[in-house]
């Protein structure tokens, strides 16, 4: 077989594997053996050329064709020679062999299906389609709205949707770092923590979060799996707001303001919404963790602890100066410290007056962790009505994460108690002075427990009568990432909900090239934690429902059995580390939604 020969095999081979349908374009020149036609697909685009190749023709793509008999072949090339007029003398003699009859109708017809005459018996089958010899594998997928932590959950008006669960990378099934919290019972508005790469896309594809509705945005550290993607959501946040709107308000770390800055102005970004930049001033990194080497940059911590230690701070007036990156002159953190104003506010790219530089406060000696650095980043009233601190967490570059802490609810006023009084006093109340005798409904719900009003017909109400106990107050407690969350430990007591990452896991029978102890450690050195520290804190601040986030690109997120079995495998060590219940633990996916309700449900 000569080279020629295996070209035109090969390239008959890769028309066929193309799967259309195919026409000639030089009608009735393909019958002596040489391949003068030209290929083209059956659609609106051309597929390239294959012309003037003088050997003989390639196999004939599978078109349904060779199923035929060949007294249906022949009847067939009768109807297509009628239909284009061809000269008889075109059509194959009569004892010609079927691949001469198959070969002709492929080079004479034009494969579309209006002009296909229908033969009952002859199954169609698709071009370059034929049946799987063995049926394709099957897949097992799971409902994961069934999940126990999902199915003890009560609906509320105070919510988390995570836009991406994974770390370091997005893949297939996970996008990287991003939250929303969602607050349905005030002003509907949604605050996002970490913005990693893609947020704006994730953000879009959430059914319970609107990008109009974004208020605030978190940042706990600069890697870029968790702020990569705020400049693209500051992006598509601004496509529906004006320059006279209420502006975003951004907290992150020291640098975050130059950053951010250099970014979209670099991009020449002039959709921007207005927003103001808050930085977090002098996070340090936590206690253990030293330069890898002079001017790297890059921290280690001193020791690998394999579970949740208790460590202390310094006290503030050794602090001088704070064990951060500051030291490494390369550093970015460094290089807006050196230079304070290297880029000025330019309102012409959205960014307004008015970003507050936070200073750290300290915690008493008397506290879980003395010396603690702690944050106030946003009042009740500037966050009307939850309140967030921040704490200091344990990786290779300043981190922290963040505590909310709602404002308690009024009780609810009982209108069955209240309203048939004011109705038989409502004349000698008019006649007392007031306009509007029902206007005291409102009067009663503002009533303390301990509070009375008598009415004209000697009738009093008290407070504890009318008004139902008020609602305490929700917590939840989301961290960056950490091997160590114990700076924290004093503002995150008795979350009502902890969200913790949970990078690594060693699973018996998955991990069979290393250890447990392994697996620890080497988390650890790249401060990060496993479902058992997770579980530990948990543990330690008495949550009542956890969360892990932040897997391993290794660990998928999709509904596959396959994948939820693992899922699971890691939720059950970090219940059997924190003590709660399994369906109070759940490794999280993206879009997964979870309501927080005052009692931990």
């Amino acid at each position: 077989m000569n080279r020629r020969t295996n070209l035109g095999r090969r390239q008959g081979r890769l028309i066929q594997a193309i799967g259309f349908g195919f026409s000639c374009s030089n009608s009735g020149s393909c019958g002596s053996g040489e391949i003068s036609c030209r290929f083209t697909k059956s659609r609106s685009h051309q597929w390239p050329l294959y012309a003037s190749i003088h050997d003989s023709p390639p196999p004939a793509p599978t078109t349904g064709l060779d199923k035929l008999t060949v007294k249906q072949l022949r009847q067939l090339i009768k109807e297509v020679a009628t239909s284009r007029s061809s000269p008889s003398t075109d059509i194959p003699k009569s004892n010609a062999k079927k691949g001469e009859l198959v070969e002709w109708l492929m080079c004479n017809h034009s494969g579309s299906a209006s002009s296909t005459p229908t033969i009952p018996s002859t199954p169609k089958v698709p071009l370059s389609m034929p049946p799987p010899s063995t049926p394709p594998p099957t897949t097992t997928t799971v409902d994961r709205s069934l999940h126990p932590f999902l199915q003890t959950s009560s609906a509320t008006d105070l919510g988390i949707t995570f836009l991406g669960s994974a770390s370091c990378i997005p893949s297939s099934t996970r996008g990287v770092s991003s939250l929303v919290l969602s607050q349905r019972w005030r002003d509907g508005s949604s605050w996002v923590f970490d913005c990693g790469e893609g947020t704006q896309l994730q953000i879009q594809r959430a059914a319970s979060i609107r990008p109009g509705r974004v208020t605030k945005i978190f940042l706990t550290h600069c890697h870029g799996d968790h702020t990569f993607g705020l400049p693209g959501l500051l992006c598509l946040i601004g496509q529906d707001r004006g320059r006279e709107s209420d502006p975003i308000d951004v907290y992150g770390p020291e640098g975050t303001r130059m950053w951010l800055r250099h970014c979209i102005r670099f991009t020449a970004s002039r959709i921007i919404p207005p927003y103001r930049v808050h930085e977090l001033k002098s996070v340090p990194l936590a206690p253990g963790w030293v330069q890898a080497s002079p001017g790297s940059g890059y921290f280690l911590p001193r020791k690998y602890h394999l579970m949740d230690r208790t460590s202390s701070f310094p006290p503030p007036d050794s602090r001088t100066p704070p064990l951060t990156p500051l030291g490494d002159a390369t550093s970015y953190a460094s290089y807006v410290k050196n230079n304070p104003n290297p880029l000025p506010l330019d309102r012409a790219y959205g960014e307004l007056e008015g970003g507050r530089d936070i200073e750290p406060t300290y915690t008493s000696s008397t506290a879980n962790v003395p010396n603690a650095p702690i944050w106030d980043v946003v009042s009740e009233e500037d966050g009307n009505g939850m309140a967030v601190k921040a704490g200091v967490m344990s990786h290779g570059v300043p981190t922290v994460g963040y505590v909310c802490t709602e404002m308690d609810r009024p009780g609810k006023l009982n209108p069955e108690i209240a309203l048939p009084v004011i109705k038989r006093n409502y004349e000698a109340l008019k006649k007392g002075g007031i306009k509007d005798p029902m206007k005291l409904m409102e009067g009663l719900k503002r009533m303390s427990r301990s509070d009375e009003m008598t009415f004209p017909d000697g009738t009093v109400i008290k407070g504890d009568d009318v008004v139902t106990e008020a609602k305490k107050g929700r917590k939840v407690v989301i961290l960056g990432d950490t091997n160590d969350a114990t700076g924290i430990t004093d503002i995150a007591m008795e979350p009502d909900l902890l969200v913790h990452e949970a990078t690594n896991s060693f699973l018996k029978g998955i991990d069979k090239d290393t250890t447990v102890d392994e697996v620890h450690r080497d988390t650890a050195k790249h401060g990060h934690s496993t479902p058992q520290v997770a579980g530990n804190f948990a543990k330690r601040v008495g949550a009542k429902r956890l969360v892990l986030n932040h897997f391993s690109p290794r660990y998928k997120g999709d509904d596959d059995a396959s994948s939820v079995r693992v899922s699971r495998r890691i939720e059950k060590l970090a219940s059997f580390a924190s003590d709660l219940k399994e369906e109070d633990v759940i490794g999280a996916w993206d879009f997964l939604d979870v309501d927080i309700a005052g009692d931990g449900k």
